[in-house]
């Protein structure tokens, strides 16, 4: 078994289409249906089924991906930290993201990782922190921003600095808002996110604790969606403050009185990556533009 028979199988199952794997991995289509041949012939399983919808996965293939993506995850570990011990990082990194750019700092943080490591092949997935949370502990991803609480003592990172919300009220329901009462306030229409969104569990946070539930007018996974739907109207939401200060926002959205809990944003990688001189290098730079002490951290207590 050959680790790009590995690559292949991982891409594949990502892809859900053998023209896109193609693509993503620089080969041609036939290539890839080879490679998934040999793989499946060496296993003796099949680990795909050909549809209308794409390439899905067997049983057999649902069970064998994570692992698969742990090999690539611990082969790419030992390049880097083989390149490492010679003082040059080269190689891909995976970077999450969960909110914008601007937020992120991303212009920043990609101009300070050229200067410092200009071999360094630069990858920005975009997601949620719901979703970046078990895309670390798989190895697909490398390092991620993250907000909010998390147990998962697989985890560690190092705090950035605080998120603070608000609940943004678009003109057309100012007035059926009252006091800021919560049992009032559930009764209107409200743009919700998905779960794996922390915002969301600051919405179920704040009516969880007055027994009631919201009505979800709408969901939206996209942050800068959910934004354009409480502007037009169709509900309140939670947002960071910053969106409804800008002078644009003046007239159409206001802030409700009512203070919500900061949100937390902390960088977290796999523990036991701790040591990696790739995840090390990360933790460097993102410390120094952030300016905060990479070594003080708390092991899991991350966002």
């Amino acid at each position: 078994m050959e680790l790009y028979h590995l690559r292949t199988f991982v891409t594949v199952a990502e892809e859900r289409h053998l023209t896109r794997a193609a693509e993503r991995l620089f080969t041609s289509q036939p290539a890839i249906s080879a490679h998934i041949k040999a793989l499946e012939e060496e296993l003796g399983l099949t680990l795909f089924e050909r549809t209308p919808r794409g390439m899905q996965l067997t049983p057999a293939g649902v069970q064998l991906l994570e692992r698969a993506q742990q090999a690539l995850a611990a082969a790419q570990g030992f390049l880097q930290q083989a390149r490492g011990m010679k003082g040059e990082l080269m190689g891909t990194v995976r970077i999450g993201l969960n909110t914008d750019a601007d937020f992120l700092r991303l212009p920043e943080l990609q101009a300070r990782l050229v200067a410092a490591h200009p071999r360094l092949e630069i990858e920005y997935h975009a997601g949620r922190t719901g979703a970046n949370i078990p895309a670390l502990r798989v190895g697909r991803l490398d390092v991620a921003f993250i907000s909010g609480d998390c147990d998962d003592p697989l985890l560690e990172s190092c705090y950035l600095r605080d998120e603070e919300l608000a609940v943004a009220v678009p003109e057309s329901l100012r007035g059926q808002t009252g006091a800021g009462d919560i049992a009032a306030l559930a009764r209107l229409p409200w743009v919700y996110t998905s779960p794996e969104c922390s915002y969301y569990r600051s919405i179920q946070a704040l009516f969880q604790a007055h027994g009631c539930e919201p009505v979800k007018a709408v969901m939206s996974e996209q942050e800068d969606a959910l934004w354009a739907m409480i502007r037009l109207g169709q509900g309140l939401g939670i947002v960071r403050r910053e969106h409804i200060d800008r002078p644009e926002n003046a007239g159409h959205v206001h802030a409700l009185p009512l203070k919500l809990p900061p949100l937390p944003l902390y960088f977290a990688w796999l523990g036991k990556r701790s040591n990696d001189p790739l995840v090390r290098a990360l933790r460097a730079v993102v410390a120094e533009l952030w300016g905060v002490d990479d070594e003080a951290q708390d092991r899991a207590d991350v966002g």
